[in-house]
């Protein structure tokens, strides 16, 4: 049986066209990375995605960054990168490889910051990586970071639906789809504040973003996005905690 992270690489493998495509164009996203270069000091020498898939953070980071470095577990998403990145004005600065956020190859405080969109989530258990992000950091650098928020709205009440459609596939022996082939590790943002402090990291800022509910998100998407896009100009809404689905946190390395 396929353990975690070869279920993870292999769907990604298999998907990555599909989501180099439409990654740039989700809401989701867009908001997820607004707040993180909100978060971001503004001159950096050198920044890491960690978790990067096709590189679309790349320009964003290089605007500010003397160098941008990216790994993904997945290397059908490293070649989506190296592609895109091919003509790009300012490639030689850019450098992409298959890499594992457990077990980096980087040297220690070779980075001025750490960047992960949408990655921890896929590990059973953030420690490892928690712990490498900040051996890699120099101090006095910074993580950004962003999970689905496990203590939301839309996420409690998808549990409740993946938990009577699972068992509704068992009872059909029906097989379950590529996504459901691997844990979703969502956080809890005070937990992860924890980790975040255990790791030896300073909690700087939290934000919520990506105000969706289920199941209005996938039976009227529109109305669900309208409702999102007028939640998120209000910055942090009354309740954000509860209401947004992703959770974007700042921590740094003590000098």
């Amino acid at each position: 049986m396929l353990g975690q992270a070869e279920r993870i690489r292999s769907y990604f493998d298999a998907f990555a066209g599909e989501y180099a495509r439409g990654r740039e164009r989700e809401f989701s996203f867009a908001a997820q990375k607004g707040i993180a270069l909100e978060m971001l000091p503004r001159r950096l020498a050198r920044v890491l995605d960690v978790g990067c898939g096709p590189a679309v953070l790349a320009s964003a980071l290089l605007e500010r960054a003397d160098e941008f470095w990216g790994i993904d577990l997945s290397a059908q998403m490293i070649a989506h990168g190296c592609a895109r990145l091919e003509t790009y004005p300012l490639r030689s600065r850019c450098h992409l490889g298959v890499g594992d956020a457990e077990a980096m190859s980087f040297a220690g405080g070779r980075f001025d910051a750490v960047v992960s969109l949408g990655m921890l989530e896929y590990l059973p258990s953030y420690e490892r990586a928690l712990a490498e992000m900040f051996r890699v950091l120099r101090p006095g650098g910074v993580a950004v970071l962003s999970v689905p928020n496990r203590a939301s709205a839309y996420h409690g009440s998808r549990r409740a639906t993946a938990t009577v459609r699972s068992f509704i596939k068992r009872l059909l022996k029906r097989a379950p789809r590529p996504s459901e082939r691997f844990i979703t590790n969502r956080c809890v943002p005070a937990a992860l504040d924890d980790q975040l402090a255990r790791a030896g990291f300073q909690r700087i800022d939290g934000r919520y973003c990506n105000f969706i509910f289920h199941p209005l998100h996938e039976l009227h998407a529109g109305a669900s996005m309208a409702i999102n896009r007028r939640l998120t100009a209000l910055g942090q809404p009354p309740l954000a905690g509860f209401l947004g689905s992703q959770y974007v946190v700042k921590a740094g390395k003590p000098l």
